[in-house]
């Protein structure tokens, strides 16, 4: 509650989304950034990288309900990095790191976080693919968040399609297609 009520204040004076209605933030970006743990098993203090993290999500639903999880949150917008400093303050968010720049920024630093997990919410793949390879663990995980399947034939070179999920969001509020992909393994 603590998320939504600073999510709503914010969002008076810098645009964090589009969707006000606290129902429909809650449905939308709450329940829906939280599809993905059912749809693949995290391991334990995984390594998640949050690209265009955004307002948080859906790195920090996740977090919040898996706590050993090491979160990183990539976000190129000052005011969002800011938002995202306050809400992890507020809610005493542990092993939560923000990185206020791109993801090229992100992977041509000397040291970073190679991931376990990758979650993509509102970008698309090919936008961020070659540095999704170089950050990506040999046996890491892409989350990717649709409103559609990807057809078998179509997963992006370099990749396989693990598995896709599709839910229906409660009060008919539409579906979200959890797509997995991992690192095509050549012989």
């Amino acid at each position: 509650m603590i998320y939504l009520s600073q999510l709503l204040q914010w969002n008076r004076v810098t645009n964090l989304t589009s969707i006000t209605d606290p129902q429909k933030i809650v449905i939308k970006h709450f329940v829906d950034s939280l599809t993905a743990l059912a749809a693949t098993a995290f391991p334990f203090q995984a390594v998640v990288i949050d690209i265009g993290a955004g307002a948080g999500f859906p790195g920090l639903p996740l977090k919040i309900v898996r706590d050993d999880l090491r979160l990183v949150l990539i976000e190129p917008i000052k005011k969002k990095c800011s938002f995202l400093t306050s809400i992890t303050g507020l809610l005493k968010l542990g092993d939560v790191s923000i990185f206020p720049g791109s993801l090229r920024q992100y992977v041509d630093q000397i040291k970073h976080s190679a991931a376990d997990i990758m979650v993509l919410r509102a970008l698309r793949f090919d936008e961020i693919k070659e540095q999704a390879e170089v950050l990506l663990n040999k046996r890491g995980k892409i989350i990717l968040y649709r409103t559609q399947m990807i057809g078998a034939d179509s997963a992006p070179s370099g990749f396989m399609i693990e598995s896709q999920k599709l839910f229906s969001l409660p009060m008919n509020q539409g579906n979200r297609v959890i797509c997995i992909l991992t690192k095509s393994v050549r012989v």
